[in-house]
């Protein structure tokens, strides 16, 4: 059953909610968007920021918040992504790892998640994660991926977040890249990511290799 909610402030295509899954978002001055303007909007603001000093202290925040609105302490949450790694230039966006056993468990948390600000945005193209996205107005943006505990979704981003945080070098590498690539692909967010690939493999061949 659809629930008519509105129609996105951009294009007008209409938003509803379908079993809990809304085909839009509120955007970051609380309008309606939907997913595709959305997504275009985000392509335009690849935009990298000084490191915070905050991060750290907001992820273990909002980690605690999603641990008491869940009711269970067990949960495994990891920050990760730039912000996870001290000193390091970075997309303003806190990025959260939210482990489950099973993948098919992710749709459990669509509407507790909901309860702490979290709208569950569908990708077809991630097979091995789940993706969820709450913006604020005063504490910034969070990025919350579900996958699978100890997975190799799970092992490469907390490897990849570790190396460089012990490698300072290697981390100054990545930020060089990052500010080259957020140059040339301000406006196409997804080939910015797409062109990041290469060293991170690099990164996680070398980690691999030393443990």
């Amino acid at each position: 059953m659809h629930e008519y909610v509105g129609t996105c402030n951009a294009c007008g295509t209409t938003i509803y909610c379908e079993n809990g899954f809304l085909n839009g978002e509120l955007s970051e001055n609380n309008t309606l968007i939907c997913f595709s303007c959305d997504e275009r909007n985000l392509k335009n603001r690849v935009q990298l920021s000084p490191y915070q000093s905050n991060w750290p202290e907001t992820f273990a925040k909002e980690k605690n918040a999603i641990l008491h609105n869940l009711g269970d302490p067990t949960i495994p949450i990891e920050h990760i992504g730039s912000t996870s790694v001290p000193n390091l230039q970075a997309k303003p966006i806190i990025d959260i790892l939210f482990g489950v056993e099973n993948l098919d468990e992710f749709t459990h948390y669509i509407h507790p998640l909901s309860q702490a600000g979290y709208a569950y945005v569908p990708k077809p193209e991630l097979r091995t994660r789940r993706f969820f996205k709450k913006d604020t107005g005063t504490s910034g943006t969070f990025h919350l991926h579900i996958c699978e505990w100890n997975s190799s979704e799970w092992d490469e981003k907390i490897t990849f977040r570790d190396y460089l945080r012990v490698n300072p070098q290697s981390a100054k590498a990545y930020e060089s890249l990052k500010k080259q690539l957020a140059e040339a692909y301000r406006e196409e967010r997804s080939v910015y990511t797409k062109e990041k690939g290469p060293f991170i493999q690099s990164i996680l061949n070398l980690a691999y290799k030393k443990g």
